[in-house]
């Protein structure tokens, strides 16, 4: 597993489609992250909770959406080869959401992995997963 560079185009495009996720995620915007999230997709919240595509699409727009997310530094890998093209995109995030319970924001500060792969469709999520961390 080669850890890429900024600065070669496949971290520019790594880098372009995680922005993407956010920004789908932070609209709620259900098509987009349709588009992004593989049909396989696991995502497995701060609490432990374990979601497919289905089920994490309905969470967020229940959520309304993100309020905002502020990733660090990204570190990103490849994985595969280029007929079977993978990434892990992780870093430091902070994720200001709205509690569905109380509707009151709150910041969940953690470890954001993100597992990538490349087919037909583009970049999609496979794997999500937000450990926090204070």
């Amino acid at each position: 597993m080669a850890r890429l560079s900024h600065d070669t185009a496949l971290a520019q495009a790594l880098l372009a489609f995680e922005a993407r996720r956010c920004n789908a995620l932070v609209s709620a915007d259900a098509a987009e992250l349709h588009a992004l999230l593989h049909p396989d997709l696991v995502h497995v919240h701060s609490t432990g909770m374990v979601h497919d595509k289905a089920a994490f699409m309905a969470h967020v727009a229940r959520m309304g959406g993100f309020v905002e997310i502020e990733r660090g530094e990204i570190e990103l890998r490849q994985t595969g080869t280029d007929a079977a093209a993978g990434a892990i995109i992780s870093g430091p995030t902070r994720n200001r959401v709205r509690r569905l319970d109380t509707g009151k924001t709150v910041d969940l500060i953690g470890f954001s992995t993100v597992v990538a792969t490349l087919g037909e469709e583009g970049w999609q999520v496979l794997l999500s997963q937000l450990t926090l961390t204070g």
